[in-house]
């Protein structure tokens, strides 16, 4: 008997492990929230289309910042957490997105959409979430740089003092 437990317990602990990041909709204030590890096709869908396609339309960064990331955000992997129920995750990831193409960013962005009581989210901890958007950029596996919750001037010149090494650390980085 106690074998049994032993083993279904630890069935369900692998369960769980598994299930942490599949994405799912979970309602919040009666809204449809996405959580989980996702993609930016899964903000092309409705709900979320309708805020995304209008964020990304509306925002026009400046031409000749985009221009200085064509040359080296493509050796960058990007991570992205973010809610679907915050007002500054619908405006700053629609935004990133607009100047990831207009650089010509051929990679997928890795988007964890976390649940409103994020700092128990395990990708969350994981990332040392604080606020979110954070948006954080690999190089070589190692992090060059995060811009939380919003851009300390803008997102395109934000995104080039960490790609051109120019010591950038936002101010909400509490980390050492």
């Amino acid at each position: 008997m106690k074998k049994l437990i032993l083993v279904l317990s630890f069935v369900n602990l692998l369960i769980s492990c598994r299930t942490v990041n599949k994405l799912h909709r979970e309602e919040y204030r009666g809204q449809s929230i996405l959580v989980g590890k996702g993609n930016r096709a899964d903000l092309q869908k409705l709900p979320y289309k309708n805020w995304f396609e209008a964020n990304y339309r509306n925002y026009h960064p400046d031409k000749q910042l985009v221009k200085l990331l064509k040359n080296n955000i493509n050796d960058y992997n990007i991570v992205i957490l973010m809610g679907t129920w915050c007002g500054d995750s619908r405006a700053q990831v629609p935004a990133l997105f607009k100047v990831l193409d207009l650089a010509g960013y051929h990679k997928k962005p890795v988007i964890y959409f976390v649940p409103r009581q994020y700092k128990y989210y395990k990708p969350a901890k994981k990332f040392g979430i604080i606020r979110v958007p954070t948006i954080i950029l690999y190089k070589n596996d190692h992090e060059k740089g995060r811009i939380i919750e919003y851009p300390m001037k803008s997102l395109e010149a934000d995104l080039v003092k960490i790609v051109q090494s120019q010591n950038y650390r936002h101010e909400l980085d509490e980390r050492k």
